[in-house]
């Protein structure tokens, strides 16, 4: 059952007379939807200003030495370390014409569905533990809930028990009306393939910081989306990430 429907998604998003609505050759013609780039954000809520300042690194030595690492240590993250890994995973890394910007990550069409929720369970000096959104415009976190998270607290909404000694959760969602309002059904290819190009930052720059980081399929969906406080229809998890010393 499985294997029939992957087959079914794949032959039934594999062209654009299946996959999604003719595009117009002229940018004029596109609908502004289509050319808008949309931010999600938490205006009422209090931000932490995050910076900018990355350390040197080769960057051929970071793809030999990227690899998964579990063995965490309880250890907390400076904002700093947790600044520079947003920024250089998929923050904006520079302007664009008609006022968009450049991303970290590559994204079909530009339509950036991806949204990041960051979960501190070690608090440190500069970095109260809680859930937080990523912000990209202003490269700030959103603090959406300042508390404490126990080990069992971590473990129902992460399936592997070491995720319990990382310093940081990383939760990946998508809201996809973003690309599917312009590729319908083979849009949702094209999410998966950022989540996957913003987890490969995640490696690199994670290692050009000295610090670990696991990819996780071991998420528990629902739990997380209660958390986060989304309805998992319109935006809903797709990735995960533990990040610790």
């Amino acid at each position: 059952m499985i294997a029939d429907f992957s087959k079914l998604f794949h032959q039934s998003s594999k062209d654009g007379s299946k996959g999604h609505p003719p595009i117009p050759a002229n940018f004029d013609e596109w609908p502004d939807e289509w050319k808008t780039t949309y931010y999600k954000s938490y205006p009422r809520l209090p931000k932490i200003g995050l910076e900018d300042k990355p350390p040197a690194a080769d960057f051929f030595d970071l793809i030999k030495r990227r690899k998964s690492q579990r063995d965490f240590s309880r250890t907390p993250l400076a904002k700093y370390e947790l600044s520079i890994l947003l920024k250089y995973s998929c923050g904006n890394t520079g302007p664009l014409e008609k006022g968009r910007s450049r991303r970290a990550q590559a994204s079909g069409g530009a339509r950036f569905p991806i949204e990041v929720y960051p979960i501190v369970f070690r608090p440190g000096a500069d970095l109260p533990a809680g859930l937080y959104h990523y912000n990209v415009k202003d490269h700030a976190l959103d603090v959406l809930w300042e508390r404490n998270f126990s080990d069992e607290d971590i473990h129902q909404i992460f399936t592997y028990p070491w995720v319990k000694d990382a310093a940081v959760g990383i939760v990946m969602t998508a809201v996809f009306w973003r690309n599917q309002m312009k590729y319908g059904e083979r849009g949702y290819r094209y999410i998966l393939l950022e989540a996957g190009h913003i987890g490969q930052n995640f490696y690199l720059t994670s290692e050009a910081l000295g610090i670990k980081c696991c990819a996780l399929g071991g998420t528990m969906d629902q739990n997380l989306e209660r958390l986060i406080d989304i309805d998992g229809v319109t935006e809903s998890v797709v990735y995960g990430f533990a990040i610790g010393k």
